[in-house]
């Protein structure tokens, strides 16, 4: 019996060795889904909750210049490695 647990064990650890990126994938996967869940109720309750069509709307813009504003940070982030390499 000792024998087949310890077998059953080295079987288990080369299989977690083998799949452990993925289960690591799965896992921050239905995290991110999980956040994104959360978000999404609360601004469902917050942001105008008696009218959806003015909530959407109102969602996808402030969701746009969020990214617009977020894009041109990152794009200032960008130039700085390169003036790095040129000294």
């Amino acid at each position: 019996m000792n024998k087949f647990i310890k077998k059953l064990l080295r079987k288990f650890k080369k299989f977690k060795e083998n799949h452990n990126s993925n289960v690591n994938i799965l896992i921050e996967c239905v995290a991110i889904i999980m956040i994104w869940r959360w978000v999404w109720d609360l601004l469902e309750m917050y942001i105008l909750p008696e009218n959806q069509l003015v909530s959407n709307i109102t969602c996808i813009i402030v969701g746009i210049i969020v990214l617009l504003w977020d894009d041109w940070r990152l794009w200032e982030l960008e130039e700085e490695p390169h003036r790095n390499k040129n000294r």
